[in-house]
C-alpha cells in the first residue's frame, strides 16, 4: 500500500498488483462506500472478509499480463475522510480529480507508453467517466461496471422521493447529515454480510446516504447524461437489466450519446448490482474483460457491440 496527497491535503490510499513486463495497465475506481481491497480480493470463506488473492479478479487480470492498480478515494477505506466522517466528500469533482491525478502518477510510474485502462465499479463508473469526458488522452479505454449515471429508480424509493428534491437545500446547513436510503443485496445474501462485516464499510441496506453525498450524486449524475457525446475513447459498459442500484438505462445512453466509434453495452442477467462477487456471472464478466482489453493490446479490430451475457 502506498499513499499520495490530493489538492485538498488528504491522503489518499492506493494499491498495487504489479506483473514482470505487463502489455498493459489497469487502474480501478471503487463504489460507493466500499474501499478497492473490497472490491478486488475475495474472503477465503464466504461470508468473511475480503483478504484473498487467489481466484480474484485481481489474479485474472494478472495472469492474462496487466499490472493493476486502484485508490481507495476520499472518505472510504483507508484514506483520509472530508470532515472527519465516513463516506463523505465536498463535492463529487472532487473524486474525479483525485482520480485523474492518480492515473497520472501511475502513468509516470510504468510509463507512458504502456497501454493504460480505466476500470469502474458503480460510483467508480461515474468517477471513471467523468475523468475520460474531461481529458480523452488519460488512458486507452474504458471498462464501466453498472456505472452510476442515473440514480432515478433509486430517487423513488421510500423517503428518498420526499426527501432527493431537497437535499441540495439541506445540504447547505447538515451536509453529513445521513439521509437517503440505499438497498440491501437480497439477492446474493453473502455479499450483504461481507459488506457489513468488514470495517472499513459504509454498508448500502443498512447506512444512508449523507446529505451532501445524495445532491452531488444526483446533481452530478443529471449533468453527467448532458455531456455523454464528449465520450470519445474505446469503452464497455456491463450492466444488470434488474439492477436496484444504478439505472440500468444509463448505461444504454452511454452508448447511445457517447462520439466513441468502439464502443460495446452487455447486458449482465442473474446479478443485483456487485458484478465482481455475483457467481458465477462475474466469472464470465472478468473473462469478458480480459478478452476486450487483450484485442486492444493486440492487432485485433475492435467493433461496435450491443449484447447480452447470461
Amino acid at each position: 500500500m502506498g499513499r499520495f496527497e490530493n489538492a485538498a491535503g488528504l491522503s489518499i490510499a492506493f494499491y498495487s498488483w504489479e506483473v514482470p513486463n505487463p502489455k498493459g495497465v489497469v487502474i480501478f475506481s471503487h463504489g460507493h462506500g466500499v474501499h478497492a481491497t473490497f472490491e478486488l480480493l475475495n474472503s477465503p470463506k464466504p461470508p468473511g472478509i475480503r483478504t484473498e488473492y487467489s481466484g480474484t479478479w485481481a489474479d485474472s487480470l494478472n495472469k492474462a499480463g496487466y499490472s493493476l492498480f486502484a485508490l481507495d478515494h476520499q472518505g472510504h477505506g483507508r484514506s483520509d475522510y472530508a470532515r472527519g466522517k465516513r463516506c463523505y466528500f465536498e463535492r463529487v469533482q472532487d473524486l474525479v480529480n483525485d482520480f485523474k491525478r492518480f492515473v497520472k502518477l501511475v502513468r509516470q510510474e510504468v510509463g507512458q507508453e504502456l497501454p493504460t485502462f480505466l476500470l469502474g465499479m458503480s460510483m467508480g463508473g461515474f468517477v471513471v467517466v467523468n475523468a475520460a469526458m474531461q481529458d480523452e488522452n488519460l488512458a486507452d479505454g474504458v471498462v464501466l461496471l453498472a456505472p452510476m449515471l442515473s440514480l432515478d429508480r433509486l430517487a423513488a424509493r421510500g423517503i428518498n422521493k420526499v426527501l432527493l428534491p431537497l437535499v441540495t437545500m439541506i445540504s447547505v446547513f447538515l451536509p453529513t447529515l445521513p439521509v437517503a436510503e440505499t438497498a440491501k443485496n437480497i439477492k446474493f445474501p453473502h455479499s450483504q454480510l461481507e459488506v457489513e462485516m468488514d470495517d472499513l464499510t459504509y454498508p448500502s441496506g443498512v447506512m444512508r446516504t449523507r446529505c451532501r453525498v445524495a445532491a452531488e450524486y444526483y446533481i452530478g449524475t443529471k449533468r453527467t447524461q448532458t455531456l455523454m457525446h464528449k465520450m470519445k475513447i474505446p469503452f464497455i459498459t456491463f450492466h444488470g437489466k434488474d439492477d436496484q442500484m444504478t439505472d440500468p438505462a444509463s448505461s444504454q445512453m452511454l452508448y447511445d450519446r457517447a462520439s466513441s466509434s468502439d464502443k460495446t453495452l452487455q447486458w449482465v442477467e442473474n446479478v443485483f448490482h456487485d458484478l465482481m462477487h455475483e457467481k458465477p456471472t462475474s466469472n464470465d464478466i472478468i473473462a469478458a474483460i480480459v478478452n476486450w482489453l487483450s484485442e486492444r493490446t493486440g492487432s485485433s479490430k475492435p467493433k461496435r457491440k450491443n449484447r447480452a451475457l447470461r
